[in-house]
C-alpha cells in the first residue's frame, strides 16, 4: 500500500480545524495511534505557519502526506520567510510555544528546509508493529 495525500489550505484561524478535517481519511491507512501523532504534529506545524508566518486566510499553507508499509512522511509548506531550526526545541518552547518540541519528541525524524519555508517529518510504521509483536 503506497498512498500520497496533498492539499492546499487557506491560512488564518481555520488552518487548523481544515487540516484536521483534510486527514479525515488517516484513520484508514494508519493505525489510530500513529493516526493521533500524526494530527497532533500537523496540527502543531500548521499553528506555527500562521502564528510565526503569519499566514493569514488569503494565503495558504500546503499539507502533503506520503504513506507506505514502511513511513508516514509529511510535509507543511507555507509562504513564510522560513526559519532555521531551533538547537534545543525544550529550550526554544518557552519562548516561541511547543510545537518543534513535540515533533522532536514523537517524529522518528524532522527538519526545516529554510528555502522552501518548509517543515518536515517522518514516523516510521513498523515500531507499531514491533510493540505489538513484543507485547505478544
Amino acid at each position: 500500500m503506497s498512498r500520497e495525500l496533498s492539499f492546499e489550505l487557506a491560512g488564518g484561524p481555520y488552518a487548523v480545524t481544515a487540516a484536521r478535517l483534510a486527514l479525515s481519511e488517516l484513520d484508514e491507512l494508519v493505525d489510530e495511534t500513529q493516526a493521533f501523532d500524526v494530527r497532533l504534529l500537523v496540527s502543531e506545524l500548521v499553528t506555527n505557519s500562521v502564528k510565526h508566518a503569519s499566514v493569514g486566510p488569503e494565503d495558504s499553507i500546503k499539507l502533503s502526506l506520503a504513506i507506505d508499509e514502511v513511513l508516514i512522511r509529511c510535509d507543511v509548506v507555507d509562504n513564510g520567510p522560513g526559519f532555521d531550526p531551533p538547537d534545543d526545541p525544550a529550550e526554544d518552547a518557552r519562548d516561541r510555544g511547543w510545537g518543534l518540541f513535540f515533533v522532536e519528541q514523537i517524529a522518528d525524524r524532522w527538519g526545516v528546509e529554510r528555502e522552501s519555508a518548509r517543515v518536515w517529518f517522518e514516523i516510521e510504521r513498523r515500531r507499531e508493529d514491533e510493540a505489538t509483536q513484543n507485547a505478544a
